[in-house]
């Protein structure tokens, strides 16, 4: 397995780019949304002639998007949607989020077409990325992502812990850079630190698995701090 840091500062400018993102995404029509985000990370790569599109489902607030790839340049009267996902219907994709069928529509009309640099680099901008695609007007089903605020510095953790109103726990990391692991087969991990307010109030080391067909899992490591 291979290994290694992110460099702090280039963590820090990918996290600001996604704020401008978060911020102005309103201002861009579909598919140039996603394009635009995934031109944020120079590490994760589509193959010549291929964009990034997406199937909006379900309402404004309660809505999500099914991203996928596909030629840029498409001939008079051909859809720009795979057939598999035109022929869905929408209420029956928004049913089956999270199983096993749709799992295998995101790997062949999504995953299958993405790569990254195979460097610990590569891995983090790759499962950043996929974490940020996923949430790209979908608020409502992605606040696990969203509200977390993640923390590449000591002077960011610092400050974090020094606005709380409450503290019953720290453990300062010595460094703040995220670590990426490879794996010899595909894919591998990245972690690297958050903080959760809300309710929580927690500074925590979040783990991201990419598995080998691409798909990205996250769950939380180590407590860092109580803030709560």
């Amino acid at each position: 397995m291979r290994e290694g840091r992110i460099p702090g500062y280039h963590a820090e400018r990918v996290l600001e780019a996604v704020r401008r993102f978060r911020a102005n995404w309103m201002h861009y029509h579909r598919p140039e949304d996603v394009n635009q985000l995934l031109r944020l990370f120079p590490a994760v790569h589509l193959p010549r002639g291929f964009i990034l599109d997406y199937l909006p489902v379900g309402g404004v607030e309660t809505g999500w998007i099914f991203p996928f790839a596909r030629r840029e340049a498409v001939t008079s009267g051909e859809s720009t949607m795979p057939p598999a996902l035109a022929a869905m219907e929408r209420d029956r994709l928004a049913s089956k989020r999270g199983s096993g069928e749709l799992r295998r529509m995101e790997v062949e009309h999504l995953y299958s077409h993405l790569t990254y640099d195979p460097t610990p680099t590569g891995l983090f901008e790759y499962g950043f990325f996929i974490s940020e695609l996923w949430a790209t007007k979908s608020a409502s089903r992605a606040r696990d992502w969203l509200d977390l605020e993640p923390i590449f510095t000591r002077r960011q953790f610092d400050a974090v812990v020094r606005a709380a109103r409450q503290v019953t726990r720290v453990i300062r990391p010595e460094v703040c850079d995220p670590m990426g692991r490879l794996a010899s087969g595909g894919g591998g991990q990245v972690e690297f630190i958050v903080y959760q307010g809300a309710a929580w109030k927690r500074i925590f080391q979040l783990r991201l698995t990419i598995e080998a067909d691409g798909g990205v899992r996250r769950e939380p490591g180590e407590l860092l701090a109580n803030l709560g």
